[in-house]
């Protein structure tokens, strides 16, 4: 089904982003100015060398250094000279680690609260998303966007923008000391560098295409390990734990490959740098060593000159690691856009005006048609429930009652003027205000890793220990909290796993229940407990509250005989509708299948 709230613009990669450097742009302008006072300071230190030489070569302080910005120098010998030039050299060596801890402090404090805002901001919109996303979307390729995909997002944002900063802003400041201690050797220096820009990008783009494919196999390798975890219980009953370990060692191997070649495109790069530093070296010694004999500059000035062309390097290495995280983090950042750009095909059609008052529940379906993928599910379903009476809903698997009750929630798009809720069409009902009042149970219900009574609230935060027994009395479970070790506050465990099939769709059902709601969905909800059990919550659900409006999808006919009217899908159509007595009298589906339940019990009672 294509997406009616699609659109043919797609917003920029940084987009998703942007918003959060503009909010913490002054952090990132003060960690630009501690990056640039850092720098300044670290490279100041080489001029200094370049004045210790002076004071030996001409016995005095002497040098355009010392004489400009150290006039306050009245040391006489040159050996008091040098010892102020070196403690001066240490006192901005320890300034320049202090302000490099207040870059660190600032922009990496920065990357931390974007990967906060950024999971935060994730987290919130995988919630909006309809059905159909997690249809198609695989758990463990979710997790790993929302984990490992994250942190390497993190790290361009954090020590990516970090060195880049560092590394241009040091290229700067290294230059501009190099040219005032000689533009010819500058330029000789600086010549092998122009091939640089051409190995960043043709290395940078075979980065980013071997890291999204590494990304791509590691949320393979996370679906494997969430669906062995998962369904561990199915594993061990049909003896696959060998396959599986294979299984698993196969997508392993294929992700460790795959991390591999990336090692080898990285430890290509790298040896470039070297021998691209290595040729600058030997450029500087064998011009600058023309320029030192031919006394066109002293010999400090090649000493500090080389001090120069070595802090050159660093950033050189450094622009290496940071083309791979900016790689890394833009093929990452993708993949999280992916989610961030999808849209949900169910949402409030608008920001105002939308009904939301309490909900009396009279149900109006009016020539309903609905298809998924393509594939017809229902067609022309017409039928009206007035607050407060109970239906039952049968047919056989894949006759679309699952799907129908889902669409009175809005859990899928809905054409306008085919469903109306209170007389109100449902594209016109506020979302939250709408499944705040409507309570499921389904067949296969989740319950959370929590207690029995966190559970049961968790659709009503609100709720007190007497509204939560009586939820669990009417779903006929409060007898089995009892004897569990904590009552109430027993935990579950994952899924619930420490509970029975019947426990579970009971705990679903108080929980529902606990909501109030004012239409009741059970969806097959009491398929795991035994026929007198099932009639038990019926009857104590009909009874809790009269003026609910209960859907009841069943395969028992036991579990809608008293119902105040029946529906019987058929391939998506009503074939039948009407009492139970009516439907009996009709003596079409639902008979056959009543009398074919009713054999059953007989001859079970043998």
């Amino acid at each position: 089904m294509a997406n009616p709230n699609s659109s043919d613009k797609t917003p920029g990669r940084f987009s998703t982003i942007s918003g959060y450097f503009k909010e913490y742009r002054g952090s990132l302008i003060l960690g630009g100015v501690f990056i640039g006072i850092t720098n300044a300071l670290s490279l100041v230190n080489p001029y200094i060398i370049n004045s210790v030489f002076a004071v030996f070569e001409d016995e005095g302080v002497d040098s355009a250094f010392l004489s400009k910005y150290l006039s306050w120098f009245t040391a006489e010998s040159a050996v008091s000279q040098v010892m102020y030039l070196v403690l001066l050299m240490i006192v901005l060596s320890v300034l320049a680690g202090l302000f490099r801890f207040l870059v660190r402090r600032t922009i990496i404090w920065t990357s931390r609260h974007i990967e906060y805002r950024l999971r935060g901001k994730l987290a919130s919109h995988l919630l909006t998303l309809s059905q159909s996303f997690y249809h198609r979307t695989r758990t463990g390729d979710i997790m790993a966007r929302a984990t490992n995909d994250l942190e390497a997002v993190r790290m361009m944002v954090g020590p990516g923008v970090m060195h880049i900063a560092n590394t241009i802003v040091g290229l700067i400041i290294a230059l501009g000391f190099m040219l005032s201690l000689s533009p010819k050797l500058t330029v000789y220096a600086l010549a092998p560098m122009l091939i640089f820009p051409y190995l960043v990008n043709k290395l940078g783009n075979l980065i980013h295409k071997k890291y999204t494919k590494i990304q791509a196999k590691f949320s393979d390798l996370n679906v494997a390990a969430q669906e062995n975890l998962a369904g561990m219980r199915v594993v061990k009953a049909y003896g696959q734990e060998d396959a599986e370990v294979d299984n698993f060692a196969g997508v392993s191997q294929d992700f460790v490959e795959l991390n591999l070649g990336m090692a080898k495109l990285q430890g290509l790069f790298f040896p470039l740098i070297h021998f691209l530093a290595s040729g600058i070296n030997l450029i500087i010694l064998y011009f600058g060593g023309q320029l030192v004999m031919n006394d066109s500059i002293p010999l400090g000035t090649m000493v500090a000159f080389f001090a120069y062309s070595h802090m050159m390097f660093w950033p050189l290495f450094a622009m290496g690691w940071v083309v791979s995280l900016y790689q890394r983090g833009t093929a990452s950042l993708d993949r999280i856009n992916k989610i961030l750009f999808t849209e949900a095909e169910v949402k409030n059609t608008r920001s105002e005006g939308l009904y939301g008052g309490p909900l009396r529940g009279k149900i109006e379906l009016r020539n309903l048609t609905f298809a998924y993928n393509g594939q017809p599910v229902l067609d022309d379903i017409s039928v009206t429930v007035n607050p407060g009476q109970t239906v039952g809903i049968m047919g056989m698997t894949g006759s679309g009652k699952t799907t129908l009750v889902s669409l009175i929630a809005r859990l899928y798009p809905v054409n306008p003027g085919q469903v109306l809720i209170d007389d109100v069409d449902l594209n016109d009902w506020d979302l939250a205000a709408l499944r705040r009042q409507i309570g499921f149970a389904t067949q296969e219900p989740f319950l959370f890793s929590d207690t029995i009574a966190d559970n049961i609230r968790f659709g009503n935060a609100g709720a007190d220990e007497a509204l939560l027994r009586r939820s669990a009395a009417a779903a006929d479970l409060a007898k089995d909290i009892e004897d569990f070790p904590k009552a109430y506050e027993t935990i579950v465990g994952e899924r619930g796993i420490t509970l029975s099939g019947g426990q579970k769709q009971r705990t679903a059902i108080a929980r529902a229940l606990a909501t109030d709601p004012s239409i009741l969905v059970l969806d097959d909800a009491t398929s795991s407990v035994d026929t007198e059990t099932e009639h038990q919550i019926h009857q104590r659900v009909h009874r809790a509250e009269s003026n609910r409006t209960t859907l009841i999808i069943s395969h028992r006919v036991s579990s809608v005989k008293d119902a105040d009217f029946i529906i019987y899908l058929d391939r998506g159509r009503i074939a039948e509708q009407g009492s139970h007595e009516e439907l009996l009298a009709l003596d079409g589906h639902y008979a056959t299948l009543y009398r074919s339940q009713l054999l059953e019990q007989e001859i079970e009672a043998l």
